[in-house]
């Protein structure tokens, strides 16, 4: 076998499109042909690949007739290893999260993962409505709760009430926070660090090898508007991971551009409607 993938297919009016989250796996030149080959021969417009590969994968890529395009996933992102005890996880931490993290428990922060798709979509709209961006209803949180092998919502409480809540998934021994928000409640109490943790704790519990922190800005830059996000992922600790990004094959010239076009005017028309909920 050269590897493996999951395909995921699209339509924009009649063209039809794939797409490879995290894949092919493993990533190379072998299996990127075999892919092109049977995307052909489902009449595929374009077939957009995101392999969980270093940046110099790139020339591969490129040698195989891709060119860049937009990534769907995080291109940066922050991996914390969980092949440690608590006291090295802990100690792996910047100072002041683990203060923080201290905070939280003396002061009677507990976290449970019994949360549902409305708190969390609650919680993050309060995030979006801080940050000026658009947020899911609590249908998308619902629908991964229900899809994904295992997915559940931590939320931190204090004397029974919601002040933070995170999704994270499990899969292939890794862990991952996908999606997170707070009302700032009692933001003093330190929750958003707290329910991390206790995600984190789980996760190295069940036996999985890593905590994926699912996308950082890149280099660090202070200036960057992800900057805050920045300080408080490494905070916790991990490595810095760079991937080669998402790529297009296009296998119709022609069909391929009124595609294009179509996805242009739908993210324009998302944009206008975007406005005029910030209003």
């Amino acid at each position: 076998m050269v590897g493996a993938a999951s395909v995921q297919l699209a339509a924009v009016g009649p063209a039809r499109w794939g797409y490879l989250p995290r894949g092919p796996v493993p990533a190379s030149a072998e299996a990127l042909r075999r892919l092109a080959e049977w995307a052909r021969g489902q009449d595929l417009v374009r077939l957009r690949v995101e392999p969980e590969a270093p940046p110099a994968f790139a020339e591969v890529l490129r040698g195989e007739g891709f060119r860049p395009a937009p990534a769907l996933h995080p291109t940066h992102t922050l991996l914390l290893p969980l092949d440690l005890s608590e006291d090295r996880l802990l100690a792996g931490m910047k100072p002041k999260h683990r203060y923080n993290l201290r905070l939280a428990e003396k002061r009677g922060v507990v976290v449970d993962d019994a949360g549902d798709a409305a708190e969390l979509a609650r919680q993050h709209q309060a995030t979006a409505d801080r940050q000026g961006i658009s947020a899911a209803g609590v249908d998308f949180y619902e629908r991964r709760l229900q899809a994904l092998e295992w997915c559940r919502i931590y939320v931190a409480r204090h004397e029974s009430e919601a002040l933070a809540a995170i999704l994270v998934a499990r899969f292939d021994g890794r862990a991952y926070y996908l999606f997170g928000g707070s009302t700032q409640v009692k933001r003093n109490l330190m929750p958003t660090y707290a329910v991390q943790w206790a995600a984190i704790r789980h996760a190295a519990a069940a036996g999985c090898s890593g905590y994926d922190f699912w996308g950082v800005p890149p280099g660090g830059d202070p200036s960057h508007p992800w900057a805050g996000l920045w300080q408080f992922k490494t905070g916790f600790g991990g490595a810095l991971v760079d991937y080669a990004g998402a790529w297009d094959l296009v296998l119709d010239r022609r069909r391929e551009r009124l595609l294009a076009a179509r996805e242009l005017l739908k993210r324009g028309v998302k944009r206008v409607g975007g406005l005029r909920n910030i209003r």
